[in-house]
């Protein structure tokens, strides 16, 4: 039986996405499972063992057309679209797609055979309750009160490039503290000044290891030249966030995909989030051991939560794990 997922969206997304594919494979164990992605989320699965195929989805001419010949030949048991709301891409490849049973939302058009609910209808779902949802027809019911956690995978190569970064800057598993200083857009994560207050005024009592996206290099290194505690990690790829992450003690980050990494690992997280209730109800952390300090209502960033707070949270946080662990 040949199962296929759509999932062209953020790194997020195919990270909360993941519970699926063990919901799939302990349902119809002798099955493989592809998956048509994005041209950058196709990492995050790149190494699960569930996983048969991954289709890279791209617009390059070559590309698409030889993607579109292979889906044209290939015929599927299952196809399987969650997206909530349209998207003509979701759409189009819906109608190249072969499949005996295709399961989407039909908004605008009538390209799946089963049609999912809307996401007027999945307002007060987490993100992974809602492709979840999409299994039904196959005869998978998520009946828990918990949303199932990320299942990440990588390679050895990640796990040593890790291991080496910790040996060079004298570190030891579960012995140092994420700081995450990227995230999506500016507003979604802390200023410069915050920054610099944040690691002026706050007594962290562990490493740091510093994370950050490449278009934040600058700035990273403008930090460490200021604060010679904090130790660069320079990741090449999200998989090698993933056994940093894992590894450490705990993580501090703006709302990002490095906390859906951390629930992956259950790791303690202190998560700063938006304003915005929809957003929140979607993406909110699922994790147990997770804080949240969320900024004023209607904001789509940060930015309302001021500096003291920021350190405030920070302190209160790392007496709590502390103590605690």
């Amino acid at each position: 039986m040949d199962i296929c997922i759509l999932q062209l969206g953020t790194f997020g997304d195919m990270i909360l996405t993941t519970p699926v594919i063990s919901l799939l494979k302990q349902r119809f164990p002798d099955s493989r499972i592809f998956f048509i992605c994005g041209n950058r989320n196709h990492i995050v699965i790149r190494y699960h063992p569930g996983v048969y195929k991954i289709l890279r989805w791209n617009k390059f001419p070559a590309t698409l057309l030889r993607n579109i010949a292979w889906l044209r030949f290939h015929e599927f048991d299952f196809y399987v679209d969650p997206k909530d709301h349209y998207s003509f891409e979701g759409q189009m490849i819906a109608k190249i797609v072969r499949s005996k049973l295709k399961i989407g939302l039909n908004q605008k058009s009538f390209n799946f055979h089963i049609s999912i609910q809307s996401e007027s209808e999945n307002l007060n779902l987490h993100f992974t309750e809602r492709v979840l949802r999409t299994l039904k027809p196959l005869g998978i019911v998520w009946e828990y009160e918990f949303i199932p956690l990320p299942e990440l995978y990588y390679s050895e190569e990640n796990k040593k490039y890790y291991e080496a970064f910790l040996l060079e800057n004298n570190l030891e598993p579960n012995g140092y503290l994420v700081f995450n200083i990227s995230a999506s857009h500016p507003r979604k994560t802390f200023s410069d000044h915050s920054l610099r207050h944040i690691f002026s005024n706050v007594d962290f009592n562990l490493p740091i290891v510093l994370t950050f996206e490449p278009k934040d290099t600058i700035k990273a290194l403008d930090l460490k030249n200021k604060y010679k505690f904090l130790n660069l990690f320079f990741s090449r790829s999200i998989l090698d966030i993933f056994p940093i992450v894992e590894n450490s003690f705990a993580v501090v980050t703006p709302d990002t995909s490095i906390v859906h990494i951390a629930s992956a690992y259950s790791k303690p997280t202190l998560a700063f989030y938006s304003g915005l209730d929809s957003f929140f109800k979607k993406f909110h952390p699922n994790n147990p051991f997770c804080v949240v300090v969320r900024a004023e209502k209607g904001d789509p960033g940060i930015q309302s939560i001021n500096t003291g707070s920021f350190i405030s949270s920070i302190n209160s946080f790392l007496k709590t794990i502390l103590e605690v662990l």
